[in-house]
C-alpha cells in the first residue's frame, strides 16, 4: 500500500476545488487513483458545529467516536462508584 502524506493530500484536494480540476486529471498527472482521490476530498469535505465552528468529516467522526468512548467510560464509573457506595 502505498502511503501519501497529509501535505499531498491536502494539495490534491485544493487543486480539485481551487482549480476546479477533474479527478480524473489529477490522477493521471500525480499517478494516483481516481477512487482515492474521491476519499480524500470526502475526508476533507466541512462539517458545521453547533458552537458554529467548522472541521473536516474526519475530524468530526474522530470527535464523535471519542465522545461516544467517554459515554461508555462515564457510565462504567458511575457503576463502580453505586457499588462501592453499598459495601
Amino acid at each position: 500500500m502505498k502511503y501519501y502524506s497529509d501535505e499531498f493530500k491536502n494539495n490534491i484536494v485544493k487543486l480539485y476545488h481551487n482549480e476546479n480540476r477533474s479527478k480524473k486529471s489529477l490522477a493521471n498527472e500525480y499517478g494516483v487513483h481516481p477512487t482515492t482521490i474521491s476519499h480524500w476530498i470526502k475526508r476533507a469535505k466541512l462539517v458545521e458545529l453547533p458552537d458554529g465552528g467548522v472541521t473536516s468529516v474526519e475530524a468530526f467522526k474522530q470527535l464523535q467516536k471519542e465522545n461516544q468512548q467517554l459515554k461508555e467510560e462515564n457510565e462504567i464509573l458511575k457503576a463502580a462508584a453505586v457499588s462501592l457506595g453499598r459495601h
